[in-house]
C-alpha cells in the first residue's frame, strides 16, 4: 500500500509539472501572437498618398471619362486642394450618380457599384466636415487617406474582374 501511495504522489507531482509546463507554453504562445498581431497592424499615418493601387489594365478605364475625373479629384485632395469639395454636395451626388451610370459593360457589376458607393460616402462625409466647420489638418489627412484606400479597393476590384474575364476567355 505504501508503494502505491508513493507512486501516486510521484504521478501527482509529474502531472503538476506537466500542467505548469503546458500553462507556461500557452502563455508564451499568447504573448507571441500579440507580438505578431501588433507587427501586422497597419499604421495608416505612415502610408504615403502615392501608395494608391493603380489599375494595371488601364485600357478599359482610359475610356471611362468619369473614372478619369474621379482620379483627378483624388489627386487634388492628395495635393491638399479641397476646393472641389467645399459646399459641393449637389455636384458630388450628381457626379457619383453619373459615374455609376457610365460604368463600362465589362466591369459593370455589383462589386464595382458597391466600391463606388463607399467612395461616394467617404466624399460626402469629407464634404460635410469641410463645409460645416473648420477641421484640423490631421482630420483632413485621415479623410483623404480613407478616400485613397477606398479608391485603391475599387482599382483592385477592377483588376480582379478583368483578370477573371481573361481567364474565362482562355
Amino acid at each position: 500500500m505504501e508503494n502505491l501511495v508513493v507512486v501516486l504522489r510521484r504521478l501527482n507531482n509529474l502531472f503538476f509539472i506537466i500542467f505548469l509546463s503546458l500553462n507556461s507554453c500557452i502563455e508564451n504562445n499568447d504573448e507571441a501572437q500579440k507580438v505578431v498581431f501588433n507587427s501586422i497592424t497597419i499604421n495608416y499615418s505612415e502610408i504615403n498618398f502615392e501608395s494608391i493601387y493603380k489599375v494595371k489594365n488601364s485600357k478599359f478605364v482610359d475610356q471611362w471619362i468619369n473614372y478619369f475625373e474621379l482620379n483627378q479629384i483624388i489627386e487634388q485632395l492628395n495635393n491638399e486642394d479641397y476646393s472641389s469639395l467645399v459646399d459641393n454636395k449637389k455636384y458630388l451626388l450628381r457626379f457619383f450618380n453619373g459615374i455609376k451610370k457610365t460604368i463600362p459593360n465589362n466591369i459593370n457589376n455589383s462589386e464595382i457599384k458597391s466600391r463606388l458607393t463607399v467612395i461616394e460616402t467617404d466624399f460626402l462625409k469629407f464634404e460635410s466636415k469641410l463645409s460645416s466647420y473648420e477641421i484640423e489638418d490631421k482630420t483632413k489627412t485621415k479623410m483623404v487617406k480613407k478616400i485613397n484606400n477606398s479608391f485603391s479597393n475599387l482599382n483592385f476590384q477592377i483588376d480582379k474582374l478583368l483578370e477573371k474575364q481573361e481567364i474565362n476567355l482562355d
